[in-house]
Order: C-alpha cells, then structure tokens, then sequence
C-alpha cells in the first residue's frame, strides 16, 4: 500500500484510492479466467475451436459499439453509480457464465461483459485520473504495473481451481465474488469531487453539458494531438499477449523449444515487463517528459526487434524477449497518461476517441494470423515488430531532449 501512496500524498480518502487503483490488478486477474480456464469453459458446454473464439470475437465488437456511449456519458457528472452498477453488472455475467445452460445464453452474457468492463474497470481509471488531474502518467504507470501482477497471478488462480477439480461454474463464482467486494467498498466510501484544469470555475458536469456530448465529442475528434496519443496509445497491443503469442510459435517451431522452456522464456518476458514499470514509476516518470522517454524506450525496442528476428538462437531470443518487455512494456501508461492530459477534466471523452482505435485489436490478429500462413511464422512476427517504427512515426520527428 506504502509502494502508490508515495507519490499521491494529497488528502483523499484512501481506501476508496486503493479500491480504484487495485481494480487494474483484479481486471488482469478476472480477464485471465475466460483465457487461461478456456480448456475448463470449453469442457463444460463442449464447445469446438470455432464457437471458443466466436466468444472473444462478439466481446470485441460489443465494446467497439458501447464502449464509447458509456465513456461520453460518464462525463455528465460523477463516475461513482458508473463504477457501481459495472461492477454489479460485472459480477451478474459472471454468475450467469457460470450457470448458462447453453451456449446462445453462454453467448449473451460475453455480449454484456465488454460494456460492464468499461463501467467497471475503465472508468475506475479514468475516476482516479479526475482526482488527480496533471498526475495521469503517475496513475497510469501504477495501473500498468499492478496489472501485469495480475498477470502473472491469474494463471496461479486458475491451476488452483483446476487442482481442487472445481470447474468452470466455481471459477465464475469467484470472479463475481472479486467484483461484489469492490462495489462494496466503493458504495460504502465518500467519492471524492474531481478537479478540473479549465479556466473556468464550472464542474465537469456544468462543462460537459454546455457544449453537448455529440458535439464536444466532434471538437475532441478534430484535436490532432488527442488522435495522434490515442493512435500511440493502441500500438503498444501489437507486442503485448497476441506478440507472445505468436513468438511460442516461433520458438517451437524454428527453434524447436520444449513446452517448459517456452513458459521459461515467456516468464522472463514478464519480468522484464514488471521491472520496467518499477523503474519508470520509481526513477523515470519525475525526471523526464513522456515524449523524450517513449522515443528512447521506441529505439531500444527496434533494435533488440531486429536482433530478435534475425539471430535464431534461444539465448538471443531469451534476451532479446525480455529488453522488448521492460522497454515496451512502458509505452502504454505514457501514452495513455498524455492522451488524458490532452482533455483535462474529460477523461470519459478521451476514453471514447481512444475506443474508436480499437479496432486493431479486432483486425489485426486475423492479419497476422494470414501473414504467418502464407509467409510463414518470422514473417507474421515482423508484421507485430514493426510497432517501435510506427511509435516513433506517431511521435514525429521534433527535437529530443534529457532534460524536463
């Protein structure tokens, strides 16, 4: 608890500041249940290959559709019956993952988990950036890391419930009891009134409704420097899970790794990627602009990218894998941090411009996937290794400095 408290010393209520900030930790650890447990859903409803991504594919297309309105309506005013009724929301599908007595029902409850994980846990973070405006790569740097906590502890979770022979059914219980608690919490702590950085001395809501949803949504839609941090924002996915991904392919087909030593070598990824964000939240954040730090962390994860897919060896490749997740495991928070300073006090309105990026998330493991097919599997890897090109593009070219 000490560890986030360092840099947030502002007089806040802070159990409800540890509930929001822990909830990127439990999102990692809940979203890993569906993926990791898909053999335990799979055998419970006998499903085939198709109708298992059919149910990640449905999900995706449901945020593209209501992940916008909800973050254009949380700017109306508070976040707080926001947060609450995802949460609630959150845990019913999960109930109802749990108990569906047959895959259309199966189905319809992934339709609503996308729109309930964005009340829940994406407006969670947008609350804590609206209390501490100015402080966005701060939060965002403390969210990454505390989810790729969740990261590695979700697979732990999901072993031991497959240890104890409970199945599917125990696994969406807990998951809804993981979102109970925090609704709890929330419901039961005072919300603090957020800040705003506009010139004006009217409340978020009063700013908002002003200018109208639609039409400040097309004011913010026109912000070249909100579209070019949203764009930032959505590269970084290109070498996170489905990156991994395919490199296991790699690994065990070109460099003929055992099982074990692919979990070896991904475990180190990881590692890499949580020290990392230690030492941007520790050392890096207070000393240097996010630009200057995201054009560094591009060019040391080109270069190890390039000596990656070119020198095939297993020590190469080990450490070539673990420099590209502490570099590139930063370019999130500060992406995200900046494209929420871009709009202060409007984080629901940068949010939706951001969603609209995400349909490279829908796009662009099928691409891939076709790339690797035809061209075979280094050739599907170098379409994902050219994200560091792309971030240093979106980052142009001005002049770099050390110094803030």
């Amino acid at each position: 608890m000490r560890f986030w408290r360092h840099s947030f010393k502002a007089n806040r209520p802070s159990l409800l500041i540890s509930m929001l900030l822990s909830m990127g930790l439990l999102d990692e650890i809940v979203a890993g249940f569906p993926v990791v447990g898909l053999p335990l859903l799979r055998d419970h409803f006998h499903l085939n290959y198709a109708q298992s991504g059919l149910l990640f594919t449905i999900g995706a297309f449901s945020g593209l559709i209501f992940d916008p309105i909800i973050n254009l309506l949380s700017d109306r005013g508070s976040k707080r019956w926001w947060i609450l009724w995802g949460l609630v929301c959150f845990a019913a599908t999960y109930i109802f993952a749990g108990l569906a007595p047959n895959y259309p029902l199966l189905l319809l409850t992934f339709i609503f988990m996308a729109p309930a994980s964005e009340a829940a846990i994406g407006l969670s973070q947008a609350a804590l950036v609206d209390i501490y405006p100015g402080k966005s790569s701060w939060v965002m740097a403390r969210w990454v890391l505390l989810g790729g906590i969740g990261d590695v502890l979700a697979p732990f979770v999901i072993a031991g419930i497959a240890f104890l022979h409970f199945g599917w059914t125990a696994l969406c219980i807990l998951a809804a009891t993981l979102w109970i608690i925090p609704a709890l919490i929330i419901e039961l702590q005072p919300f603090p009134h957020t800040q705003t950085n506009h010139e004006d001395d009217w409340n978020e809501e009063q700013n908002v409704s002003s200018i109208g949803l639609i039409a400040g949504f097309r004011v913010a839609l026109r912000n070249p420097e909100l579209l070019r941090w949203a764009a930032l924002t959505v590269v970084p996915t290109m070498v996170d899970e489905m990156f991994l991904a395919f490199v296991a392919l790699y690994l065990h087909d070109i460099l003929h790794a055992s099982e074990a030593t692919i979990g070896l070598i991904v475990g180190i990824h990881m590692v890499g990627a949580l020290l990392g964000l230690f030492i941007l939240d520790r050392f890096l954040l207070h000393r240097f602009k996010a630009r200057h730090l995201l054009i560094y962390l591009s060019l040391v994860v080109l270069i190890a990218m390039i000596v990656f897919l070119t020198i095939h060896q297993l020590w190469v490749a080990t450490l070539s894998l673990f420099i590209i997740g502490m570099f590139a495991a930063n370019w999130y928070p500060l992406a995200k941090g900046e494209a929420y300073s871009t709009l202060p006090g409007r984080t629901g309105t940068v949010r939706a411009v951001v969603s609209l990026f995400n349909i490279l998330d829908v796009v662009l493991p099928g691409l891939v996937g076709i790339v690797a097919g035809r061209f075979g599997i280094l050739a599907g890897i170098s379409v994902l290794g050219t994200a560091p090109i792309l971030m240093l593009v979106l980052l142009g070219p001005k002049k770099i400095s050390l110094s803030t």
